[in-house]
């Protein structure tokens, strides 16, 4: 009995347990809640968040779908956080007692490129939409919710506020670039009674096309409009203007401009300013840009484009239909740009540039005492002002098209070989380590053969000049003295010649201040291995000696260098800009010319190059001697030719005075030409004479 008993029990659970199992089975799952209030409103500020725009609108009630479309609804979130410059946002809900209220009240921080955080208090309101089992909350959306205070007809628009843009002075304060007031020549159509005259009359006073004037007055606007025709050069005197406002329908107005006062002097140097440009926007639109503002676009004006434009100020604010403030979200104030303090001298500049005149090249002026620019030219030029006026399309593409390069600053971004500029440092390398002393002499011959008779090298003169030491070397500028010195650090060491030209200032930047400017290329066995894939050979040592071969220097390199060795000794940075202040004046930055390293030379090193410099210009076998005779200065300097891959002479000439106390050096180089003494050494001596007559 007991064991049927146990048998029927255990069956018995069986039994249960497969009922309770085919029961699981067939039970559905419980449904899943619909998100509630709060879920909706934090998953729309959620996707606000991230910027996607379209699904917030599948939030929305129906009601409130039905008032704006999809396309209106993304159109107007874009449009805000753009004229906004809205980069984040962040949120954070109230706690509410209620998980099921309709009204949540929430605070949300709406971060800006241009005026920082925007913190706002709001109220997101939702409703139950749909029926039966499709019954959820939906947002009844509007404009509020973006900010509290903006309203379906109402528009949200940044006022920017430009500050004027800092001025570029010379170093005795005259201005070089400013915002200036000019005048403006227009018509008001309404206010004459003879349309044909004003027209003929205004295209021959203004000289310009009379279909142009024409095209102009005659456009579809009201009568009443002032049509600009022509903006007048900064400083226009007042009697070229009067006659313009005795003109039956003509009104002249002021307006502030970015002018260049002295127009093409030093162009390159300054720069210019264009139109923003769409890549440019991407950057600068949270500062305040749009599209037609202008930027420097070279020179002084772009590389010092932060300081000079200062910070754009401006109020974001909602604007009623009628077109008045109706609510200020955020305000930013304007900083005027700050004025850059050149070391230039303008009429230095002025006589630079008439020195060089239609030549292509450049001239740099540079004071040794401080190593200050004092003028630094290059031609051809560019005037500043044709960009502000206008430059259209076509005469843009005609200037970036021209051959002869008028864009290109060339006193720092020419690389060309040094040519016999350079024996100096030959000279001093081998004076401190080829064994070299002053009194030791080598022939001066016009062939020199010390790589073999295989290579013949020749000198540039076709007489024999005799045993010269090295500073008559210099004075003679003969390259079969600095064949062998070359040929004799080679054999000592390669990396002679190539770490002295590097220790001259050669094969990177002169750290002038202001300018991008090129490097150059001191070569040396391990750039060439690198850049050629070939060993460095004695040859390219004696190539080198006289400033050919791999190395390609800027005129300004050149000329930092001979400042160095004219009165310090010492290689520093040249120094275009002295300093910064703010509008009222005060000093923001002040520069001066850093130290970049001694020349590695001894006193007694120095005193003999100075010497054979000397010897070029005073003594009667030196190569610029005719070109100085009769000068009133006393001058040291060097020539040299150099020639390009394509077999085109460079020329140049240096020179420094006066020799004792040197306050001024003078470095003229010349694209095309056949003798740096002959060419360009006219050029430096006039530059010279008029620098120290004056004082």
């Amino acid at each position: 009995m007991r064991v049927g008993v146990s048998v029927a029990f255990f069956v018995l659970l069986a039994a249960l347990a497969f009922t309770a199992c085919a029961q699981d089975e067939e039970t559905p799952p419980s449904p899943t809640p619909p998100p509630s209030a709060s879920d909706v409103a934090e998953e729309f500020l959620g996707l606000w968040q991230e910027g996607h725009y379209s699904q917030m609108y599948d939030l929305l009630a129906s009601s409130a779908q039905a008032e704006i479309s999809r396309q209106d609804f993304v159109d107007r979130y874009q449009a805000i956080a753009e004229e906004a410059t809205i980069s984040g946002i962040s949120y954070e809900f109230e706690p509410s007692p209620d998980p099921e209220a309709s009204e949540l009240p929430f605070s949300a921080t709406i971060s800006t490129d241009f005026f920082g955080d925007v913190v706002q208090s709001n109220t997101m309101e939702l409703v139950k939409d749909g029926e039966g089992e499709d019954e959820h909350w939906g947002i009844l959306w509007s404009p509020s919710l973006i900010f509290r205070e903006l309203s379906g007809a109402s528009l949200v628009h940044f006022f920017v506020d430009v500050p004027q843009r800092g001025a570029i002075y010379d170093r005795h304060g005259r201005p070089l670039a400013l915002d200036g007031q000019v005048h403006v020549v227009g018509a008001v159509p309404g206010l004459t009674k003879d349309k044909e005259a004003l027209i003929s009359t205004l295209a021959e006073k203004l000289e310009m096309a009379e279909e142009k004037v024409r095209e102009k007055i005659e456009a579809n606007v009201p009568s009443y409009y002032f049509i600009p025709l022509k903006t007048l050069p900064y400083g226009t005197p007042d009697e070229t203007i009067e006659p313009f406002r005795q003109i039956e329908g003509v009104v002249v107005r002021t307006d502030l401009q970015r002018a260049y006062p002295e127009g093409d002097l030093a162009g390159h140097t300054l720069g210019y300013l264009m139109e923003v440009s769409a890549e440019q926007l991407e950057e600068l639109a949270g500062e305040g840009y749009g599209p037609g503002d202008m930027v420097g676009a070279d020179g002084l004006e772009a590389y010092y484009q932060e300081e000079l434009a200062g910070q754009r100020g401006g109020t974001l604010a909602i604007v009623t239909p009628e077109g008045t403030i109706s609510h200020v979200l955020g305000k930013r104030e304007t900083k005027p740009g700050k004025d850059i303090h050149l070391t230039i001298d303008i009429d230095v500049q002025r006589e630079a540039e008439a020195a060089l005149g239609d030549r292509e090249g450049s001239i740099i002026v540079m004071n040794p005492i401080d190593n200050s620019i004092l003028a630094i030219a290059s031609h051809p030029t560019i005037n500043p002002n044709d960009f502000i006026d206008g430059l259209s399309g076509e005469a843009f593409q005609q200037l970036a098209s021209d051959p002869r390069e008028p864009f290109f600053h060339r006193a720092v971004l020419a690389t060309t070989a040094p040519g016999s500029t350079f024996k100096v440092v030959t000279m001093a390398a081998g004076l401190e380590k080829g064994g070299y002393t002053a009194t030791s002499t080598l022939p001066c011959s016009p062939m020199w053969y010390g790589l073999g008779p295989d290579y013949p090298k020749r000198n540039w003169q076709s007489v024999d000049r005799g045993l010269l030491t090295l500073g008559q070397g210099l004075m003679a500028s003969c390259n079969t003295v600095f064949y062998e010195v070359a040929l004799t650090l080679d054999g000592i060491d390669p990396e002679i010649l190539p770490s002295f030209a590097a220790d001259f200032g050669f094969g990177k930047p002169s750290g002038v201040n202001g300018l991008e400017e090129a490097q150059g290329v001191a070569a040396g066995p391990d750039w060439k291995q690198e850049q050629v894939g070939e060993p460095w050979y004695s040859g390219d040592s004696v190539n080198m000696g006289i400033g050919q071969g791999f190395l390609l220097v800027t005129p300004l390199q050149l000329a930092n260098m001979y400042s160095a060795i004219a009165r310090s000794g010492i290689l520093r940075a040249p120094l275009l800009v002295q300093r910064i202040t703010s509008a009222e004046g005060v000093v923001a930055q002040e520069f001066s010319a850093a130290e970049i390293n001694p020349l590695p030379v001894s006193q007694a090193t120095l005193e003999s190059i100075r010497a054979g410099l000397a010897l070029v210009i005073a003594h009667p076998g030196g190569t610029a001697y005719t070109t100085f005779l009769g000068s009133s200065v006393a001058a040291a300097g060097k020539s040299g030719t150099a020639e390009d891959i394509i077999f085109q002479d460079h020329v140049f000439f240096v020179a420094y005075a006066p020799r004792d106390d040197p306050s001024i050096v003078v470095l003229v180089a010349l694209d095309e030409g056949q003798s740096g003494s002959l060419e360009a050494g006219p050029m430096v001596r006039r530059v010279l004479e008029a620098y120290l007559a004056g004082g």
